[in-house]
């Protein structure tokens, strides 16, 4: 027999079921501000913002915004992640009073697991299994982002042979990257652009730089050449490119060359969790 508890679970997810809408359509049932409210209230306590929410779960920002102000409510196939995400319970989302006295839970679908045949108990294990499988996921995507360093990316510097003016190449967007000790001591991420110092700096790839007005020789910098970023190491002579296929770039005294920055090293693709480019970037 089905408890009360089980009861209004299904009395509860029925009831939203049939009255939730759109995205973007306003609902103006009372208890729409419930789920905003308890969604809010969740994703404050566990010390995120809208952005990370929708990263996490596949919406966009807006859409979270709409949810928390009841201007939509959420769509039945996101209350899974988002339940687990932000560890709300089942019985406060749905706002379904608790009962100390029912029976377990793990036991009410152990019960009901049982009462199924084979075919619908392949069924609900693939359900579960899939279930437990995304909510690991979400667990996992969460402590990478809280433990993430975030630093802003210039998509168009470090110009390997290729002149880039300085105002198309600072701020273009923002590297979001697994804790390391390079990305603790770095400023910025360089996208390199060329092919001047591959094979150790090659086309496409990316650098951590921290700001230094000057470099030692034999170092990598980030140089200002003439109002254009390029990324080369540093000697006495001149600045050195790894492609012997590019000259050396003397350095006189007519010269417009200034350091922006020291490379520590290069930037390791399983390191880089997300990257975020400005519009007129793509």
């Amino acid at each position: 027999m089905r408890t009360a508890r089980v009861r209004e679970n299904e009395k509860a997810i029925a009831s939203f079921e049939r009255t939730r809408k759109s995205k973007s359509a306003p609902i103006t049932e009372k208890r729409t501000t419930h789920y905003g409210n308890v969604l809010r209230r969740y994703r404050e306590k566990a010390g995120m913002d809208q952005a990370s929410v929708a990263r996490a779960i596949g919406y966009s920002t807006n859409t979270i915004s709409n949810w928390e102000n009841g201007v939509s409510r959420p769509d039945i196939d996101a209350v899974p992640s988002l339940c687990a995400l932000l560890r709300i319970p089942l019985t406060v989302f749905f706002d379904i009073p608790f009962d100390p006295a029912s029976p377990q839970e793990e036991q009410e679908l152990l019960h009901g697991f049982r009462q199924l045949g084979p075919a619908r108990r392949g069924i609900a294990s693939s359900i579960v299994r899939q279930m437990a499988e995304d909510e690991a996921a979400v667990k996992a995507t969460v402590r990478s982002l809280k433990k993430s360093i975030s630093l802003p990316l210039s998509p168009l510097s470090a110009a390997a042979g290729v002149s880039v003016p300085m105002e198309d190449v600072r701020g273009k967007g923002a590297v979001c990257l697994r804790d390391n000790p390079l990305a603790r001591q770095a400023d910025e991420i360089f996208l390199i652009n060329g092919d001047s110092m591959e094979p150790a700096f090659p086309d496409g790839s990316m650098v951590y730089v921290r700001h230094a007005n000057r470099v030692s020789p034999g170092e990598i910098g980030i140089f200002n050449v003439g109002g254009a970023p390029m990324i080369k190491e540093f000697q006495p002579q001149g600045l050195r490119s790894y492609n012997r296929a590019y000259r050396l770039i003397r350095l006189g005294d007519d010269d417009r060359v200034s350091c922006l920055g020291r490379v520590l090293g290069p930037v390791s693709p399983e390191d880089v969790l997300r990257v975020d480019k400005t519009d007129d970037e793509g």
